[in-house]
């Protein structure tokens, strides 16, 4: 298969994280490594999502902002056998925010002086990942590698008597492993790798008002310097693509979240609230299958869909959707040394119910990609 079919598949496939899981973004994928010779490669995608519910009859509007998912990665072949790539991608994050008059938006201190705000989040995960591929005989090559991750967190729940949390930025390490088999004869390739999860663990401000049994009344602003750990789940990815006809190219995906790893519970909102912050009860399976078509030795083109299985548990406010399906067009134009790719992407969230009631229906998002790969020679 030539290069710029290749392309038109990996940019189209490229989208489908970015409202995968909740916080998933940028699906972790190793694809690089398998570029031929040296390379570099530039891709950003943009989503801009609509989701809106209601609790107790008042209307959230849409609170999911959108949000780009930059990638940028470096490959270098050292032998026929040997291969190096450096990669940065956003693999997760949040940035959620609802209205003042939304009931979790309401800081039951505020007649006596608390502060206002309204319920949001916002985590940056970022990360840098080290890998390497040694092939062996017969089509098969083995795959490992170290990610550093960084992340940083603000979360406001108003309605927990004016509850704040801003953590500081935490560095953490992980691992890449992975093993893959190719017969290029039939452009055929399938690869398994396991991201290990990130312990994070950091200090944070805790702040919260308090009433204390005085007359009048009057609302104190409390402040507290805590510690907290948050794991960024563990996941398996299982990518797979073959030639099915001249010039067209069957490809596809499996990608598994250990989502009950993640849980954030900082020791003040707990005590008020008797909860965690954060936590999930189901890992997530994301499934996509696409076909790719050269239309010329310069232009290819594909196109994708994608389903992500609805758990049907109830979900946070801060990440109110209960998986999706998806639909992507992506293609191709390839040139001397540059191919140059961009696709779209519909998504539609499923409905989700919130642990304290609230009723999300009727969501999506659209996602656009552009990527360019340039060789090196």
């Amino acid at each position: 298969m030539k290069k710029a079919l290749l392309q038109a598949c990996a940019v189209c496939v490229g989208t489908t994280g970015a409202y995968a899981g909740g916080l998933d973004r940028s699906g972790q994928g190793v694809n690089i490594l398998f570029e031929e010779g040296s390379v570099v490669q530039f891709r950003l995608g943009y989503t801009d999502p609509s989701v809106s519910g209601t609790q107790n009859g008042v209307d959230s509007g849409n609170v999911a902002e959108s949000f780009f998912t930059p990638h940028l990665a470096y490959k270098h072949a050292f032998t026929d056998r040997l291969d190096f790539a450096l990669v940065y991608d956003e693999p997760f994050g949040a940035d959620i925010e609802y209205p003042s008059n939304y009931p979790l938006s309401i800081n039951p201190t505020t007649p006596f002086g608390g502060r206002t705000d309204v319920l949001r989040a916002k985590a940056d995960v970022d990360a840098i990942t080290a890998l390497v591929r040694y092939k062996f005989d017969g089509g098969f090559s083995a795959i490992g590698g170290l990610r550093a991750q960084r992340l940083k967190a603000n979360v406001a729940v108003p309605a927990a008597a004016g509850y704040e949390v801003d953590t500081d930025s935490d560095i953490a390490f992980g691992y890449v492993v992975g093993v893959a088999w190719e017969k290029p004869e039939i452009a055929a390739r399938v690869a398994l790798t396991y991201n290990s999860k990130i312990t994070h663990g950091f200090s944070q401000t805790e702040s919260f008002n308090f009433v204390p049994p005085v007359f009048p009344p009057s609302a104190v602003l409390v402040t507290a310097e805590t510690e907290s750990e948050i794991e960024s789940p563990q996941s398996i990815n299982l990518d797979f693509q073959t030639g099915v006809a001249p010039k067209t190219l069957l490809f596809g995906s499996i990608r598994w979240v250990d989502w009950p790893q993640t849980v954030f519970a900082p020791p003040n909102y707990v005590n008020i609230v008797g909860d965690n912050l954060v936590d999930y009860e189901d890992d997530t399976f994301t499934y996509t299958l696409g076909l790719g078509y050269q239309f010329s030795e310069e232009f290819s083109g594909a196109v994708t869909a994608g389903y992500e299985t609805s758990t049907g548990s109830e979900v946070t406010n801060l990440g109110p959707t209960d998986g999706f399906w998806s639909l992507g067009l992506g293609g191709t134009y390839s040139l001397e040394r540059a191919q140059i790719s961009g696709g779209v992407r519909y998504t539609d969230i499923g409905d989700a119910t919130t642990t304290t009631g609230g009723e999300f229906s009727g969501n999506s998002a659209w996602s656009v990609g552009f990527q360019i790969t340039y060789s090196l020679g």
